[in-house]
């Protein structure tokens, strides 16, 4: 399981790790060793390599050292440069005295110009300066430097825990930042680098183990990967049937959006749910019939413009009072008005199983959203940034600079499951178990994304998975579909549809 961690919970798994055994220099060679491992692999090989790696004073500079001894016994010319001054911390000062005859080292102020002609002509720079020790403000030496290296290095720039010049636990850059193309983070990624920008600035991020079992965390979230994920699959045993696999209630589509109603239903049914049924206007059945077979319909009355109208929120409510349904998804291509906020409401208020509230559904609520402390189930909302801040009334970049806050927050205030949709969407549950998703790529960005993910989360709900791992695990299939499909289509070609369609295969 892979973790993401504020400063302090590191300091402290650094500590328990210390009290079980593993020492502080221990730790050291282990990550110089983890990060010689990718750098070789990033490289193509270190022999005969120009490499400089800029070191701190502190940790950080401690496993740039160990970095440095490595690639010289594998035979790369390296220069190990100091930037500010000789290490200062214990672990790091120990060892520069076991290291220190066999890598070739400088002051960065003794030598500028030797430096930044080698990093003219290296193969790659390393900074090892800062790690999680940095805030505030770089001092205007060590800005020179990152901004020459920035736009003069021909080679690769990778950075060893944290980029030098973001702040790990806010995300914040400093000006004149170091910009890696690689990232090696060290044992569990910073919960600061998921905030944006800080994140784009971290070019290709890799996790590294350093030997810091998941027992020494004592608080901290979790990055989803298959391990994680695998346990949560709901089972397909030999005797069954379609009653086995759940019945859902997909409330979704209107004459302008009949897209989200077949895209939000074809990913239901091929996440395995086995009933759906798709409670849409007449207009709509009439356009997907024929593309989704395997759906039943509950035909809406619509106004004028294709929407539901009130009518059909009535007959909904009548629905709702059956309780056959294992799972409820409402929002998709609805539209932002009145009839939906009210059926929303209702769904909210009045659904005896798990709701998946999605777009539109969220919108016309968002004047009115204490009415998810009134649900008598699980509610999950699936908001993308602008949703959530017509949620919150907080801005996009406030969300953005701390998606993981903003949505344990609102999930714990709202006591619902919260889906903080883009770039390293956040999975959050009302009891603070938390979720990061690493999946998935710019060709999501596109119309129809969204009700995808609905269908999907809202299909493992009605299967049975428990609100929160039945939300990341969508998001997590979800973004392996996206990796998949910009693999062999690029990023730009892929379709929301394409989702559903390569999901056995995903699976």
């Amino acid at each position: 399981m892979r973790l993401a961690v504020t400063n302090e919970q590191m300091r402290a798994a650094e500590a328990n790790a210390e009290k079980n055994g593993i020492s502080a220099m221990k730790l050291m060679k282990n990550a110089g060793e983890a990060c010689f491992s990718w750098i070789n692999k990033i490289l193509g090989g270190a022999e005969e390599k120009n490499i400089v790696i800029l070191a701190g004073r502190g940790n950080n500079g401690g496993d740039g050292i160990v970095i440095a001894d490595l690639l010289t016994e594998a035979r790369a010319s390296v220069i190990l440069v100091f930037v500010q001054d000789l290490p200062k911390s214990e672990t790091a000062r120990l060892c520069y005295s076991t290291y220190e005859k066999a890598v070739k080292s400088c002051l960065y102020i003794h030598r500028q110009d030797v430096v930044k002609r080698a990093i003219e002509s290296c193969d790659a720079v390393i900074d090892c300066v800062f790690g999680t020790g940095f805030h505030g403000a770089l001092e205007d030496n060590i800005k020179e430097l990152f901004s020459f290296t920035n736009e003069n290095c021909p080679g690769i720039r990778i950075s060893v825990d944290v980029p030098s010049g973001i702040d790990s636990d806010t995300g914040e850059i400093a000006d004149g930042a170091f910009r890696p193309d690689h990232t090696i983070v060290l044992a569990a990624m910073k919960k600061g680098l998921y905030s944006h920008p800080a994140f784009e600035s971290c070019g290709n991020v890799i996790l590294a183990d350093i030997g810091i079992a998941r027992t020494m965390y004592d608080s901290c979230e979790a990055v989803l990967t298959d391990d994680v994920l695998r346990e949560f699959l709901p089972p397909r045993p030999a005797v069954s049937h379609k009653g086995t696999y759940g019945k859902l209630l997909n409330i979704s589509g209107s004459a302008f959006y009949t897209g989200a109603a077949l895209l939000s239903t074809d990913a239901a049914l091929r996440m395995g749910v086995g009933l759906c049924t798709l409670a849409t206007p007449a207009r709509v059945i009439n356009a997907i019939a024929a593309a989704v077979p395997e759906t039943t319909y509950l035909p809406l009355e619509q106004d004028f413009d294709g929407f539901i109208d009130d009518k059909s929120v009535d007959m909904l409510m009548l629905e709702l009072e059956n309780k056959k349904y294992d799972a409820i998804l409402t929002g998709c291509g609805l539209g932002d008005r009145k009839a939906t906020a009210d059926l929303t409401e209702i769904v909210i208020r009045n659904a005896d199983c798990p709701v998946i509230i999605d777009a539109d559904g969220l919108n016309s609520i968002a004047g009115n959203i204490n009415v998810l402390k009134e649900s008598k189930k699980s509610v999950t909302v699936t908001p993308h940034p602008a949703e959530f801040a017509r949620m919150t009334g907080m801005s996009v970049g406030e969300i953005q600079r701390d998606r993981i806050t903003c949505a344990k927050n609102f999930s714990k205030e709202y006591n619902c499951v919260v889906v903080l949709k883009g770039t390293n969407t956040v999975i959050a549950a009302p009891s603070g178990e938390t979720f990061v998703n690493m999946t998935g790529n710019a060709g999501l960005a596109k119309g129809g994304s969204g009700d995808v993910l609905a269908g999907m989360t809202a299909s493992l709900a009605a299967q049975g998975v428990q609100p929160l791992y039945a939300a990341a695990l969508a998001v997590y299939l979800h973004g392996c579909a996206a990796d998949t499909l910009a693999a062999k289509y690029s990023k730009a070609g892929i379709l929301p549809r394409d989702i559903p369609e390569i999901l056995p295969e995903i699976l």
